[in-house]
C-alpha cells in the first residue's frame, strides 16, 4: 500500500467518524433524557400513592416535605439534571415532566417544542389506560371462550 492509498484510507475513516459521533451522541442524550423524564413521572405517581396527595415539586420527591406517608426519596439527586446540563421542570397544569423553555438542551425538545421531551404523572389518565386494556384483554377471553 502506498502512502497516497494510506492517506486516503485515513482521511476517509476521519469524515466517517465525524459524521456518526455527533449522531450516536444526539440519540444516547435524548435516550438518558426520556429515561430521566420517565422515571421522574413515575416517582411523582409512587409519591402520590404514597402519601394521598399529589407532588407539587421535584425537591419534594429528595427530601421529605413534612407529609404523612412519605417514603423517599424516590429519585437521586442526578436524576433532577438532563444531559445538556440543565435541569427538568414540573408543568403541574399539563400534568407533565419535561424540560423547561429556556434550558441548556435543544429547544426541539422543551416544553411545545416539536421533539419535547416529557411524560405525564396523571394518575387518573394512568388508571383510564389500565381499566381500557383489562376491558380488551377481557373481550379477547369473552371471544376465545365462544
Amino acid at each position: 500500500m502506498t502512502k497516497i492509498q494510506l492517506i486516503i484510507i485515513l482521511v476517509l475513516a476521519a469524515i466517517i467518524t465525524l459524521i456518526a459521533v455527533p449522531r450516536g451522541v444526539k440519540i444516547s442524550h435524548v435516550s438518558k433524557a426520556e429515561h430521566a423524564a420517565l422515571t421522574i413521572a413515575s416517582a411523582f405517581q409512587q409519591y402520590q400513592v404514597d402519601t394521598g396527595q399529589e407532588c407539587s415539586s421535584i425537591e419534594n420527591l429528595l427530601s421529605d416535605p413534612g407529609v404523612s406517608g412519605w417514603l423517599g426519596p424516590y429519585i437521586s439527586e442526578k436524576t433532577t439534571h438532563n444531559p445538556w446540563g440543565g435541569t427538568y421542570a414540573v408543568d403541574v397544569k399539563s400534568k407533565k415532566i419535561g424540560i423547561p423553555v429556556g434550558d441548556k438542551a435543544p429547544d426541539q425538545y422543551e416544553f411545545g417544542g416539536p421533539e419535547e421531551i416529557s411524560f405525564s404523572f396523571d394518575t387518573s389518565e394512568t388508571m383510564i389506560q389500565d381499566k381500557s386494556t383489562t376491558t380488551d384483554e377481557s373481550k379477547v377471553s369473552a371471544e376465545q371462550t365462544n
